[in-house]
């Protein structure tokens, strides 16, 4: 059994089985009426309010906007999280400086800054935006910290004793040794900047199809509200796997684990 885990066509039949086995426990519990239909539909109706919804045009409006919403907070926190980590990462004195900032940052909830944004922005896109940048810089910066501390003692010994220029040393040195941590760092933010862009419409009501699930379930369809969760999570999954596969495209000289 083990063997067969160890091909992808083994790998892939594996993991069709266990779907398959988790919609028919589903699909029992929803025909014995465990929870309510009001509360559990069937994975058949699911089906069909997703097929339903994928020919509607606020569908994919609602997909966009949610998009939208973690791209430029996602972008953002790149353009000031790498520059920041790579700073504080490669000095001491600007490390200690702004250590209690990123380490409260990293800490802080960022949905308790809802209410406030909301009344400063209104529900908008932008607003969204800001939440994601908050979410997704702190966690950045730190792990591109740990990138730019790996050179070796031996490297920098170097570096000091051919005198190699600070903007060479930085192209040619820091950044090809912190480059798998900033992938990895990357990868997460885009991950949790949709995470979180699902989040905001939820709770603060903005377009994108956190709200759209919520007007489903107020609507008393639950149906509708189970594809938007379906929506959800391919969404979290898809950008992950993406932005996985360009990782290691980009740093294929680092095979190891580099998330910390």
């Amino acid at each position: 059994m083990n063997g067969l885990l160890k091909t992808p066509a083994g790998l892939i039949g594996a993991q069709l089985i266990a779907l398959v086995v988790i919609i028919l426990l589903w699909w029992g519990a929803a025909i014995a009426a465990v929870l309510p239909p009001a509360v559990l539909p069937t994975p058949y109706a699911v089906g069909r309010a997703f097929a339903e919804l994928v020919t509607d045009s606020v569908y994919w409006a609602a997909i966009g906007n949610t998009l939208i919403g973690a791209l430029q907070g996602f972008v953002a926190a790149i353009i000031v999280g790498i520059p920041v980590g790579m700073l504080t990462g490669r000095s001491r004195f600007a490390e200690e400086s702004g250590r209690f900032l990123v380490e409260f940052g990293r800490s802080f909830p960022t949905i308790a800054l809802l209410p406030v944004l909301v009344l400063i922005l209104g529900a908008t896109t932008p607003m969204k935006a800001v939440v994601v940048f908050t979410a997704t810089l702190f966690p950045l910066i730190i792990q591109v910290q740990h990138g730019a501390r790996r050179i070796e003692p031996s490297i920098t010994e170097t570096i000091q004793a051919y005198r190699i220029p600070p903007m060479l040393r930085v192209v040619k040195v820091v950044l090809p040794t912190a480059a798998p941590f900033i992938a990895t760092g990357i990868k997460l933010a885009a991950t949790v900047s949709v995470l979180v862009s699902l989040g905001v419409e939820v709770l603060g009501g903005v377009p994108g199809v956190g709200r759209q699930l919520t007007m489903a379930q107020q609507d008393g369809a639950p149906d509708f509200a189970f594809a938007y969760i379906f929506t959800a999570g391919v969404l979290g999954f898809g950008v992950n796997a993406i932005v996985g596969l360009l990782r290691d495209k980009l740093v294929r000289w680092d095979t190891a684990d580099t998330e910390e």
